[in-house]
């Protein structure tokens, strides 16, 4: 069986060993090849760091034509996790985590290799354009869905959501320093990013995997993270860190839901 994976950063696996695509951040630990080697399906996957639904519907990024292309009426599953670069989810708690007194964000990748998260660090952002982006995520991701299934009419398509980053309760630690305020405003972010993906698939009839649900207790501040802590390097593309993004256990956990889903 054929099986493409779309989406971001949160597909691709930044961060984590061994990096296959430097100018994608893609990893071959990542969930779709954990589930490809599981189920024994021929992988195509196209994820790439940084991306929205644009570049996976019609727009090219980092040299690579829009992720799309790679579905054909051959294809018999996509999984897709996008959305998040759209609404500046990351950019923000990158931001508000760059602003901390004494804190730095040094990726400390080779300078011979393009850099697909510098833009994404330490830098500001429209917030009302964030706003505004979030009220029409839904019909996006509809209009992704539906593009990918006339490209691939007999396909499962999945939509695989975010991994939970920050705490339900709020409260700052160690590993992200933010405040409440920040926190609370990311919070609500993310929760209106996992609804916009679950109300695309109702409308569109994909399947979806929560993992905003599964990883609420792994969490950056809980006991078992699933995600990084506010950390980079030494190496992005050789496995170090990139904050705020899936660590080896999180993508695992993510793999182990998908094959679930799809069997």
């Amino acid at each position: 069986m054929d099986y493409v994976a779309l989406g971001s950063s949160f597909a691709a696996g930044p961060g984590i060993p061994n990096i296959i695509d430097p100018r994608c951040g893609r990893s071959d630990n990542n969930y779709a090849h954990l589930v490809a080697e599981a189920l024994q399906l021929t992988l195509t996957d196209v994820t790439c760091s940084g991306a929205t639904i644009n570049n996976i519907i019609g727009t090219p990024q980092n040299g690579r034509p829009a992720q799309i292309t790679a579905v054909t009426d051959a294809t018999d599953v996509v999984t897709a996790t996008i959305g998040g670069n759209d609404v500046n989810y990351m950019a923000d708690l990158h931001r508000n985590s760059c602003a901390v007194e004494g804190t730095t964000a040094v990726p400390g990748n080779d300078p011979a290799v393009p850099d697909p998260f510098d833009p994404l660090i330490c830098t500001q952002f429209n917030l009302a354009a964030a706003q505004e982006q979030l009220a029409g995520l839904t019909a996006e991701l509809v209009d992704m869905v539906e593009a990918i299934q006339e490209a691939a009419p007999n396909a499962r398509v999945v939509l695989v959501d975010y991994l939970t980053i920050l705490p339900q309760n709020g409260k700052p630690c160690p590993g992200l320093p933010l405040d409440r305020e920040e926190i609370g405003y990311s919070l609500d972010v993310a929760r209106q990013l996992a609804l916009a993906t679950k109300h695309a698939a109702q409308r569109t009839g994909a399947e979806l995997v929560e993992l905003s649900k599964a990883s609420r207790h792994h969490d950056v501040c809980s006991a078992d993270p699933w995600v990084t802590a506010w950390e980079f390097g030494p190496d992005i593309f050789a496995g170090g860190a990139l904050a705020y993004h899936p660590n080896e256990e999180g993508m695992e956990a993510a793999a182990a839901l998908v094959i679930d889903q799809l069997s």
